[in-house]
């Protein structure tokens, strides 16, 4: 599980910034008593929280929190290490000076079979002369993995450079020197070691973390849930939680064409049917087309729910990354959705959701405790995240709702009077 992600010196993120996922020591109302059990996960000396959400005003930097650690995990999912995979990290905050020589800094804390480890690096721009040519390239600045050794927590192994010390990781002899300053050491242990503490770390970074920052429109996401639709084992459990979500469908009908198998299959390829009683007793279905017939929530949550059962039927707990989860959702839904996170019940991978909204409605201590809400603002062009249960003063059964939107909790956008002006300068 995910302990908390910090970030520095990223797009409109200046100071570090840190998103956590440890549980504070509030206890909720007694009539949401079930909220704390739900909610929080027990490892060892950690207290978990499954769901957290960042609200705040629009260019407030929210969006920016999870794009962070949105290219942080592609830079380890990449198999193949190239200049191209640090161009989308190395993105430094705008307004200040030196920029282009300044580092990016990522790193996340982690449960991995029990055990605490961290693992960051840092970005930058580095320049080369030849002669009069002036060359710049992006590389790994730093690097390191921290982890469980005896009864110590040692460094793994730490990087400056293509220097690495490694003395500390088992089998490290099997490792070669680093050739590329872009590459991390991290896929590079894991390409020659695979029985290694770095092959664990990236294969649990890699595959259970599950975004759509870069997904907008979902259509990678969409896989998921056709091969859902097409195992046999899988089908009935994916339409009972279709159903759950409010699409009570009796089959979903894929038409492929001869090369769809190696790509995303069109929306208007899928057929959503319902089986009708007609007059004369016998049982018709009606197939729907997801791509022309039904709305944009509806095959947006199509896409969404193969991941959501994906990340439900795990063995170990996955990060789903949620930007924007409000958009074309009804309320209803997504307080549904963020209970079944919650309830042990049906997440019983203890699987995470990070996600952004402006959505009040999820902002009810029913729901989600106050360590569960964090808010982005904007301070001289910076972002800034803090906690609700940062905030002294406010009770864990106030309507935060409420007093998010009358601007008691900040994170609200900062608005003028406008009067119109006609092109002549005329009021």
């Amino acid at each position: 599980m995910f302990i908390d992600f910090s970030v520095k010196n990223f797009r409109s993120i200046k100071d570090l910034q840190t998103i956590s996922f440890v549980a504070t020591g509030l206890k909720s109302p007694e009539q949401y008593v079930e909220v704390d059990r739900n909610n929080i996960v027990n490892e060892g000396e950690l207290r978990l929280l499954k769901t957290v959400g960042i609200y705040g005003a629009n260019a407030s930097g929210k969006s920016n929190v999870v794009l962070a650690l949105d290219r942080f995990m592609e830079a380890i999912w990449s198999e193949a290490s190239t200049e191209s995979n640090l161009d989308e990290l190395f993105q430094p905050f705008l307004f200040q000076t030196d920029r282009e020589n300044t580092d990016i800094f990522f790193q996340v804390n982690f449960l991995l079979e029990g055990k605490k480890y961290r693992y960051g690096f840092t970005v930058k721009k580095n320049m080369e002369y030849d002669g009069d040519n002036k060359n710049s390239r992006h590389i790994i600045s730093s690097e390191w993995l921290f982890g469980p050794k005896e009864k110590n927590v040692v460094p793994l192994f730490t990087r400056k450079g293509l220097e690495i010390k490694k003395d500390k990781l088992a089998n490290h002899e099997r490792i070669p020197p680093l050739q590329y300053p872009h590459t991390l050491f991290l896929t590079h242990a894991s390409a020659f070691d695979r029985e290694s503490i770095c092959t664990e770390v990236r294969e649990f970074l890699r595959l259970y973390t599950l975004s759509n920052v870069n997904f907008k429109e979902l259509a990678l996401f969409r896989r998921s849930a056709l091969n859902l639709i097409e195992d046999e084992g899988r089908k009935e459990p994916f339409l009972a939680m279709m159903s759950a979500f409010g699409l009570p469908y009796d089959d979903v009908i894929v038409e492929r064409g001869g090369d769809d198998d190696s790509k995303v299959v069109s929306l208007d390829k899928i057929f959503l049917t319902r089986n009708v009683v007609a007059s004369d007793g016998k049982v018709y279905p009606v197939k729907l087309n997801l791509g022309t017939t039904e709305s944009e929530g509806t095959r947006k949550l199509f896409d969404l729910l193969g991941l959501i059962y994906r990340a439900f039927d795990s063995v170990d707990p996955a990060m789903f990354i949620l930007d924007e989860i409000d958009s074309n959702f009804h309320p209803s839904l997504l307080i549904h959705l963020l209970k079944m996170f919650n309830n042990p019940e049906i997440n019983k991978s203890n699987s995470q959701l990070l996600f952004t909204s402006h959505d009040t409605n999820l902002m009810s201590p029913s729901i989600m405790r106050r360590d569960q809400f964090f808010f982005a603002e904007k301070l001289d062009e910076a972002t800034k995240v803090f906690s609700l249960s940062d905030l002294r003063g406010i009770r864990n059964d106030a309507d935060f709702a409420r007093m998010y939107l009358s601007g008691l909790l900040g994170a609200k956008p900062i608005l003028h009077d406008y009067k119109f002006i006609d092109s002549d300068g005329s009021n």
